[in-house]
């Protein structure tokens, strides 16, 4: 686990270092800022291939369609969804385009835990 944490903290730091590099933070109003920076992240994290049936389907195949929507994940479950979706967005694309699966796993999950820790 020590050496995906080390990995995860590099990917958070270059993703960061990307960001500045865009200087997104040059933006005046905040509204439009924080948008171009999630837009960002879902850039690099390929969500902007990803479309609604992909996640309705990865909620069904991870059963997460009947849960009650108070329930909370925990990390393997959430881990378990993405993968889905980034595997079955894979699947659709053509071999020219597919996207570094592991990768956008890593970056999303991370920015979801990094999001939502209470």
């Amino acid at each position: 686990d020590c050496g995906k944490r080390g990995g995860t903290m590099a990917e958070r730091r270059q993703l960061f270092a990307e960001m500045r590099a865009q200087d997104l933070d040059r933006i005046r109003l905040s509204t439009y800022r924080t948008a171009c920076k999630l837009r960002f992240v879902q850039k690099k994290c390929n969500l902007h291939l990803v479309d609604i049936w992909n996640v309705i389907e990865a909620l069904r195949e991870n059963s997460l369609n009947n849960l009650d929507p108070t329930i909370e994940l925990n990390v393997a479950r959430l881990e378990a969804v993405l993968s889905t979706i980034f595997y079955q967005l894979n699947k659709r694309m053509p071999t020219t385009h597919q996207i570094n699966i592991e990768q956008s796993i890593s970056l999303l999950l991370n920015f979801l835990l990094a999001a939502f820790d209470p």
